[in-house]
């Protein structure tokens, strides 16, 4: 199937979206690199159906990181992330931070991916003073101006400002009403929020909203929300949710007979997306928060596709950002000096307004 089966709207791209605050001095916050290395920790879903997202974002880094590892390393060390896979699971994740911290003394988190597991860490954060950069999460209650943590730093626009961006789109384009779906999981229901305030905002009716089980992409979970919405016949369906339950209920609905417009955003995995569904893809729209992989000339992005064809990986958006995102933390790690300190890469995060001409 060809790209051009699936449009993209573009939402706003704002990097990086960081909680500034006062620093506060604690104990664990002068903690340096060990050795000759920098170690980083990495919750990561490895083995769930959304583990697309955590090992992509994670291979788009590892090309910047290797390549300046090959170059001596930041002042001589080296960089190294210590993965352990959570499965998408809440408790795991926050059991893997504490044992990442506190038993493999990195210097850092990165790359925690969900709504639910950011918000469950976030207090061990701020208490334990580890830095937590750029978790894959655009929830508007776990990230600044809602939530301000020292030590947290968002790279991707916010799913309020995507909804905004997709509600809009669609007020332009005259559809006047539409529905929403999404999982039963804290995600989908920040973002229900955010699509009610979206409703106010551009003055355009919602007619049907409904959760489906969380992680269970069946037929059987998605059937109540392929019947509501059949029976509603929006014009569009905005769809909150990560994972292949989005296939399932497209697949369901158009099987039955109906066409409309589908929005995602821009954690759907639209490799995915086409492989699963081939033709009936066609028509989907992904928000997306990074440039264009294939078509944007800003030098970031060019160098990302060259990096990626030399290790002969495929081009994909997150995969983009990981890269954008491990740009910043060296860039921020050689302002914190030859003898780095979580302080002075927090400070030197804070100062990191651009890479490769992207802001």
């Amino acid at each position: 199937m060809e790209r051009r089966t699936m449009l993209a709207l573009l939402s706003s791209c704002a990097m990086p979206s960081l909680a500034l605050a006062q620093n506060t001095a604690r104990a664990t916050a002068t903690r340096q690199p060990a050795g000759g290395e920098i170690m980083r920790g990495q919750t990561a879903n490895l083995s769930s159906n959304r583990a697309a997202i955590s090992k992509a974002y994670a291979e788009g880094a590892d090309l910047v990181f290797q390549q300046v590892n090959a170059t001596g390393g930041v002042h001589g060390r080296r960089i190294r992330v210590l993965q352990l896979d959570d499965a998408y699971d809440v408790q795991r994740a926050e059991e893997n931070v504490r044992a990442l911290n506190e038993n493999h003394k990195v210097f850092a988190l990165v790359y925690l991916v969900g709504t639910a597991i950011v918000d469950k860490v976030l207090p061990y954060v701020t208490q334990s003073g580890v830095p937590m950069d750029h978790a894959v999460t655009g929830a508007d209650n776990v990230r600044p101006p809602v939530r301000l943590v020292n030590e947290a730093f968002f790279l991707r626009a916010s799913y309020g400002r995507e909804i905004d961006r997709i509600v809009s789109h669609l007020a332009t384009l005259g559809i006047d009403n539409f529905g929403f779906l999404h999982e039963d999981e804290p995600f989908g229901y920040g973002v229900r929020s955010n699509v009610q305030s979206a409703v106010e905002k551009f003055k355009t009716k919602l007619v049907a909203s409904i959760s489906v089980p969380p992680n269970q992409p069946t037929a059987e979970a998605v059937a109540p929300a392929v019947r509501l919405m059949l029976q509603v016949s929006p014009k569009a369906v905005v769809i909150g949710s990560a994972g292949p339950v989005i296939e399932k209920f497209v697949r369901a609905y158009q099987e039955a007979g109906e066409r409309t417009q589908f929005y995602c955003l821009s954690v759907a995995n639209v490799e995915r997306l086409v492989r699963d569904l081939g033709l009936l893809s066609e028509g989907i729209v992904v928000a997306q928060v990074m440039l264009d992989v294939r078509t944007s000339n800003l030098p970031v992005v060019r160098e990302y596709r060259e990096a990626a064809a030399r290790r002969d990986a495929m081009a994909g958006v997150f995969d983009l950002e990981g890269f954008v995102s491990a740009r910043i933390i060296v860039q921020a790690l050689r302002d914190a000096g030859e003898t780095p300190t979580r302080a002075r890469f927090i400070a030197g995060l804070e100062r990191q307004t651009q890479v490769g001409a992207f802001r």
